[in-house]
């Protein structure tokens, strides 16, 4: 009876904590689309000197950038959290999604929604790292040929 109110003790301090991560990463996301709205809206007025408007659309063109970066990151986590929570729910949260062994502890708390052990992590990213450079160069090779 113990093990069992201490599983449902640790389970509801899972939902709790990534409960409490989901709502905060999407506070940053709503924060980051008020932000991009209301820059959007200061450049409509502007500065009249010369060169103002091409200094204004490099740094315009860099916020952009960031922002979305920053957005997508957000997002991901997002769906990180999510998948977490669905790993709660099948109680299977801790458990690497590849291979099946425990995730640390540690991992856990500084990454409530890591559903991958660091190998399995590690290797995942490097393949996406790989694919993606795949991609650039048949890009470029595309570029050159035409």
């Amino acid at each position: 009876m113990q093990t069992r109110d201490r599983a449902s003790r640790d389970r509801s301090e899972l939902d709790n904590r990534i409960d409490l991560t989901s709502r905060t990463t999407r506070h940053h996301l709503a924060v980051l689309d008020r932000r991009r709205a209301l820059r959007e809206r200061s450049l409509e007025s502007g500065d009249n000197t010369p060169w103002a408007d091409a200094l204004e659309d490099i740094q315009h063109s860099m916020e952009k950038t960031e922002v979305l970066a920053a957005r997508d990151i957000l997002v991901e986590r997002l769906k990180g959290l999510s998948r977490a929570e669905e790993k709660v729910r099948e109680g299977t949260y801790g458990l690497c999604d590849t291979c099946g062994k425990a995730i640390p502890e540690g991992r856990l708390r500084a990454l409530p929604e890591a559903v991958h052990c660091v190998r399995c992590a590690e290797r995942l990213e490097q393949e996406r790292f790989n694919r993606s450079s795949q991609s650039l160069r048949a890009q470029e090779d595309a570029l050159a040929a035409a």
